[in-house]
C-alpha cells in the first residue's frame, strides 16, 4: 500500500470515528463539528507520522522489484494447465453423468419387467 493510500484511509477512518463519537456523546452542532474535526485531524497526524517513519526506516536496498515479463509467463503457464485441468474434470463429468443415466435407464428396465 502506498503511503498516501494510507494517509487517505486514516484519515477518512477518523472521520467517521469522529462522527460515531459525536452521535454517541449526544453533542451539539458545534461541538459535533469541532469534535469530529479534531478526531479526523489526529488519525491525520498518526498517519502521517506513521508513514514518515515507515519511510525513513525503510532500507531501500531490501526492496525486491519483480520482472513483469517472467511473472506474465509463469501465470500464463498456471492458466493453461488450470485450463487442462478443468477439461479433464469436465470430461469425467460428463462420462460419470453418461454413467448415471444408464445405471439410472437399467433401474427403469428392472421396474417395469
Amino acid at each position: 500500500m502506498r503511503g498516501e493510500n494510507f494517509i487517505y484511509f486514516a484519515t477518512i477512518s477518523g472521520f467517521f470515528i469522529g462522527i460515531i463519537f459525536s452521535i454517541l456523546n449526544n453533542f451539539g452542532f458545534f461541538n459535533f463539528l469541532f469534535a469530529t474535526f479534531l478526531t479526523t485531524a489526529v488519525f491525520y497526524i498518526i498517519a502521517l507520522a506513521s508513514v514518515s517513519f515507515f519511510i525513513k526506516f525503510l532500507n531501500i536496498r531490501q526492496i525486491v522489484y519483480f520482472d513483469k515479463k517472467q511473472i506474465d509467463e509463469i501465470l500464463d503457464v498456471q492458466i493453461k494447465s488450470l485450463e487442462k485441468n478443468e477439461d479433464y474434470i469436465n470430461e469425467n463429468y460428463e462420462f460419470i453423468k453418461l454413467i448415471e443415466e444408464e445405471e439410472l435407464q437399467i433401474i427403469r428396465k428392472k421396474k417395469n419387467v
